[in-house]
Formats: structure tokens, C-alpha cells, sequence
């Protein structure tokens, strides 16, 4: 046995990676080094002479695929390549262009983006009478439904009554899309992903030789988190480890944070029940955080029923300071106060990309990004993407910005480009013919006009006239605010746009509600607009002062997850927002709230800030905010409680 597979582990970690053959739940604790088990762990199969076609290694994510390949090169003296490792859906269309014909498939299906489903589901309620489909919601959220029900396996009706309120008077119609949905594809030999993994399942259902042959092949099962997993997922694995119960699972019940998207926490917590014969391996030991950190990420975790108990402790058990949980007047307050303890930060020598600002929802990142920009401290987003350079706030704003300037080509042309069938050329040629009308919105509904666009279009030009012309008229009026031009947007015919084109949609309205909201009485469009451009120059400067690496990070506490850095602020600690009122109701959905504030905590190497605002002002509003009941629960003995003014004297 090669010396390196095992020598750098620590007890815990060796014991899991040499674990006798069997199902292994291996409950790794934040920062205690997962990925390096599940490595080390495919390592010592190969080394013990299992052949690499016989393992099947399943990941979430193509990234985490590739580093597992990589690592692996680096522990083994010859070459060795896993032919099956890669993630759930990569698997799942492999053997479905080897078993398709099994399940019905005539040929290796077609594999379709989200763009072409809506464009699917589109052309079969085109075939509906006029009256209903006006009734429907949009086409993105019927598939989204859909696909909830498929991965989650459960009834579609059943979906629509816990998850989507909104569906309930179509619930019938909507079945009837959703089989007609399912008709098409296959008559066309189409596969969307939720197909990819139907399939499999579909696969290993369809006679037990091919079960037993993929039983036989998949001989060794490895599943990196493991509790991100989905019934569906589970389901798979539960029959593929059936005959042998080589089951190697990673994964950590108090991270389970993706419910939203399918993810089953019981998936983990029930393992014992359904492999008794499991053994349990606990990775406790955290490389990353210190000893108050890590006290009060064991605290938090507590406030769940539904867990398997562990406890991380540090490796490192140099005391450090005690997490901070910091007072403010209100949010704008809190703004002033990161912006300044970041400077001062960076003036004692901590690198800008060792600063991590998380928030529960991306609206309460905006007053940040304004107050670094102002600053000129680089920062970068975890999306990619700054606040107002997403999609659906672009498309937002270019609506705001033809209320300002009908003329106004770039917001335009950006507005048309989002209704189907309408090309480049296509609204080129219509804004050369609006540029002859006297009132442009008034044109986007003439006939005459209408005829210059493609004839599939001409509806969704006709609709957003309509809408232009709606907001204008709200804009005129005394009570008119930015904010309730931007529910304006939503209500007269976005939200629609928004879920048959845009990914995420339900988060991406979400930010749009609470941006209208953050908003309050702000009146002035043009000065409000202006102000946005302010702070893309105010960025522009802050981030040619930096070289790309070194810059603050801005993150979702989702997007944040597996990541790392010295300094944690956590933004708006309060009532309503963390956790947010709707997942304040179910018991399920507030633990799993709770375990996305494990996850914050444990980003956090060595200072943790946790912000408190008593108010939100921003743009006028005077709204009294309150502590999140997740700091009563924790309690002050683990925490330094310290106040911010925004003067001094």
C-alpha cells in the first residue's frame, strides 16, 4: 500500500477510508476534510485491486468530478482513469444511450435546455382554447412543478398543494399539460434532464438482468454529498446497492441546504434505518475554524430535532476572539459599518479576498456594494455578477429607463429580444419603424406597426405596449413610487417572462419583491437611475485599483458553501429576513434555515461577525426590524455583543 494514501490522514480519517466492504455513512463535519476521504478512499480500492470500471463515483457537480480525477493522479503511481465518475445526470444519459431501447427510447434521445422545454411546453398550450391559457401561469413555473414532482417522487397534485399555491385553480389542467408534455417528448424522442434520471430508474426496473448486470458493474458505490441527494437519486443507489451493499456514502446532515431544488435531508438521516448493518464514521475534527467559532456552529445545530449527532472540535485550539454579534441603527448603518471595519481591515494587512460579507437573500447585498464601490474596495460577486448587472434587474431597469426616454434603443432592444421568435433583425427593423411614430408605446399596438415583426411575435409586442403604457400611466400619477413601478413591472406581464426564460425564477422574483420593497417611497426614477450609474462607475474604479484575485467577497450563504475565509460578516441577523417569515412556518423548512446558519457560521476561520440592524431605512423606509430567534436560541455566552454608531465626535 502506497504510504501517501494513508499517512496524511488523521485517525478519523483513516479509519473511514479503510472501512471493511459494506455500507459506510461518513458524516463529515464542516472544514473536517470530506473530499479528501472520498479520494483517499477510491485510492485504497484501486490499491487493494479493485478495478476502476467496477466503482461508480457519483458527484454533484462536473467541477468536483474533475478535482476527484485530479487528486487521484496525484496519489497513484500509474495511470488510472475512473470510467464511470461524474455527476448524477452524466451517468444517468450514459446508460440511457446504451438501455434506452429497453425503456422505449428509438435511438439515444435528444437532450433539451430549459430554453427548448418552455419552447415545448409553449407550442402544446398554443393548442388550448385562448380563455384557458390566459388562466395559466407561466410555462417555467408548470415545469418547475413538474419537475419537483418528478424528482421528489411524489404526486404532482400533491406538489402544487405543498409547493405552489399559485396552481391550485389549474391543478387539472395542469396534470393534462404534464401528460401531454411527457407524450411529446417521447414521441420526438426528446429527453429533458429530469429524463436522465427517470430513466436510469426506468432502467434498472425494466427486467432483472439488466438490473443485476448494472448491479455487477456498479459493484463499488461511492456518493459524494450525500445529503444533497433526492428521492429519486435515492432511490437509484438504494437499488444499485441492493445485491452487494458496497455503499460508500459522504456527507453531513447539518449542511443539507438545497430542499429548494429536490434535496432530501431524510435521505442521510434514515441511512441507519435502511442499511442497519452500516458503520457510522464521524469526521470531527475541523481544520478550519477556531475554538469559539466552532462552539457556537455546535450550539446552533442543536435547535434541530431531525439530526445525527456530532461534534465538530477544532485542530487548531489556539483560543481566538469570541463571534461578534453587532448592533446597529438600521441597515444603512450597517453598510457604513462593513465598509468601514473592512478598511480598516485592509489597512492592518489582511487581504481583501480573506473578507467574506453572506447574506440569506442577494436584495441585502446591494447597500454593500454601493458603500464598497463609494470606498473603492474591490469586490467581487460569487455569481459572477454584481447586483444590477443579473438579468431580471437589467430587464427591470430597462423598463424604468423607457419610461424616462421612450427613444431610449439599448432598453428597447433588450425588452424585445426577450419576446419569442424576435431576432436581431427582427426588432432592428421595429424600432427603426417606432422611431417614426409620434408615441412609441402608443406604436408597439398599432396594427400597422405590428405587422413589421414576425407574426409569432406580435402578440408579445402588442403585451408589452400594453404594459409600457400601464406603467407610464401609474408613473403619472401622485402616489407613484420606483418601488411600486417595479411590482408594476412584475404584476402586468414580467413575472410571466421572468419563469418561461430566466433560471431560478421563484429566487429571482423573490429578489425582485424585496428589491420594490427596499425601494419604499423613493419618487425620483431619474434620480434613482442616476444613482445606479454612479455606483457602476464608483465599481469600475474600485476594481481597476486591484489586481483580479485580491477583492472582498460578496456571497449567497448558498453559493458560499465549501468555501472559506479569515473574516465572516453575516448581514441582517434579523426576523423576517434570517430566517425569512414564509420558512418560519413549517417546522422542516425552518431547520433547514437553521442549518443554512451552520453553514455561514463555518465559513469563518478566525473573526465572525454577525450584524444586527434594529430598522430598515434604506430609501426612506422606517421599518423596525428584530433579533433572529437563531441568536436567543444560541444565547450570549458565546458571543461579544457590541454596538455601531455611524458618527463620532
Amino acid at each position: 500500500m502506497d504510504s501517501r494514501i494513508l499517512n496524511v490522514l488523521n485517525e478519523e480519517q483513516r479509519e473511514a477510508v479503510t472501512a471493511p466492504d459494506g455500507p459506510a455513512l461518513v458524516l463529515a463535519g464542516a472544514g473536517s476534510g470530506k473530499t479528501r476521504v472520498l479520494t483517499h478512499r477510491v485510492a485504497w480500492l484501486l490499491e487493494k485491486g479493485v478495478p476502476a470500471h467496477r466503482m461508480l463515483v457519483l458527484t454533484f457537480t462536473k467541477k468536483a468530478a474533475r478535482v476527484l480525477q485530479h487528486r487521484l493522479a496525484d496519489l497513484l503511481t500509474g495511470p488510472q482513469v475512473l470510467l464511470w465518475a461524474g455527476t448524477f445526470h452524466h451517468v444517468g444519459y450514459r446508460l440511457l444511450r446504451e438501455f434506452g431501447s429497453r425503456i422505449g427510447y428509438a435511438g439515444t434521445p435528444v437532450v433539451i435546455d430549459r430554453e427548448d422545454q418552455v419552447d415545448l411546453l409553449k407550442s402544446i398550450l398554443s393548442a388550448f382554447p385562448e380563455g384557458l391559457r390566459k388562466e395559466l401561469p407561466p410555462a417555467g413555473q408548470i415545469l418547475n412543478a413538474i419537475s419537483l414532482s418528478r424528482n421528489s417522487m411524489v404526486s404532482l397534485e400533491d406538489v402544487i398543494y405543498d409547493r405552489f399555491s399559485g396552481l391550485i385553480p389549474v391543478i387539472e389542467t395542469v396534470t393534462r399539460i404534464r401528460t401531454e408534455y411527457e407524450e411529446v417528448k417521447k414521441k420526438d424522442r426528446l429527453a429533458d434532464f429530469d429524463d436522465l434520471l427517470t430513466g436510469w430508474l426506468d432502467i434498472l426496473e425494466s427486467g432483472p438482468d439488466v438490473l443485476e448486470l448494472l448491479q455487477e458493474r456498479f459493484r463499488f458505490l461511492l456518493v459524494d454529498e450525500y445529503q444533497d441527494t433526492n428521492p429519486l437519486q435515492s432511490t437509484i443507489l438504494d437499488k444499485l446497492a441492493a445485491r452487494h451493499k458496497s455503499f460508500f456514502v459522504v456527507g453531513d446532515d447539518s449542511q443539507s441546504i438545497y430542499s429548494f431544488r429536490g434535496a432530501h435531508v431524510e435521505n442521510i438521516l434514515t441511512f441507519p434505518d435502511r442499511y442497519p448493518e452500516a458503520r457510522i464514521y464521524r469526521l470531527e475534527t475541523n481544520y478550519r475554524s477556531s475554538p469559539p467559532i466552532l462552539d457556537l456552529a455546535n450550539r446552533i445545530i442543536l435547535g434541530n430535532e431531525r439530526r445525527i449527532e456530532k461534534t465538530l472540535r477544532p485542530f487548531h485550539t489556539e483560543e481566538g476572539e469570541a463571534p461578534r454579534t453587532v448592533g446597529l441603527y438600521s441597515d444603512a448603518d450597517q453598510a457604513h459599518f462593513i465598509g468601514s471595519t473592512v478598511d480598516q481591515l485592509l489597512d492592518g494587512g489582511t487581504q481583501a479576498s480573506e473578507i467574506a460579507i453572506l447574506y440569506r437573500s442577494h436584495y441585502l447585498s446591494l447597500p454593500i456594494q454601493f458603500e464598497l464601490a463609494r470606498r473603492k474596495i474591490p469586490f467581487s460577486i460569487t455569481s459572477g455578477l454584481r447586483f444590477y448587472e443579473q438579468a431580471h434587474i437589467k430587464d427591470v431597469l430597462a423598463h424604468l429607463r423607457l419610461l424616462l426616454n421612450p427613444r431610449d434603443t439599448l432598453a428597447m432592444t433588450r425588452l424585445l429580444r426577450m419576446i419569442p421568435r424576435m431576432g436581431e433583425r427582427s426588432s432592428e427593423k421595429l424600432i427603426r419603424v417606432l422611431g417614426e411614430v409620434e408615441d412609441v408605446f402608443s406604436g408597439l399596438t398599432d396594427e400597422k406597426v405590428l405587422k413589421t415583426a414576425p407574426s409569432l411575435s406580435r402578440e408579445g409586442v402588442r403585451k408589452l405596449g400594453e404594459r409600457l403604457f400601464s406603467l407610464r400611466e401609474l408613473q403619472r400619477k401622485e402616489e407613484s413610487t420606483v418601488g411600486l413601478l417595479v411590482m408594476e413591472i412584475l404584476e402586468e406581464g414580467y413575472r410571466r417572462d421572468l419563469y418561461d426564460i430566466r433560471e431560478d425564477p421563484e429566487e429571482r422574483e423573490a429578489d425582485l419583491v424585496a428589491f420594490a420593497e427596499q425601494l419604499g417611497e423613493q419618487k425620483d426614477l431619474e434620480g434613482f437611475l442616476g444613482e445606479i450609474t454612479l455606483l457602476e462607475n464608483l465599481e469600475e474604479m474600485a476594481l481597476s485599483n486591484a489586481s483580479v484575485p485580491d477583492r472582498v467577497i460578496l456571497s449567497s450563504i448558498h453559493q458560499a458553501k465549501g468555501l472559506e475565509w479569515d473574516t465572516v460578516f453575516v448581514l441582517s441577523m434579523n426576523e423576517g429576513v434570517f430566517p425569512p417569515e414564509k420558512s418560519a412556518l413549517r417546522p422542516q423548512d425552518l431547520e433547514e434555515e437553521r442549518r443554512l446558519f451552520y453553514v455561514a457560521v463555518t465559513r469563518a476561520r478566525r473573526d465572525l461577525l454577525l450584524c444586527v440592524p434594529e430598522s430598515a431605512i434604506s430609501r426612506g423606509r422606517g421599518e423596525r426590524l428584530y433579533p433572529s430567534r437563531f441568536l436567543s436560541e444560541i444565547g450570549s455566552d458565546l458571543v461579544s455583543e457590541t454596538r455601531y454608531e455611524s458618527w463620532s465626535f
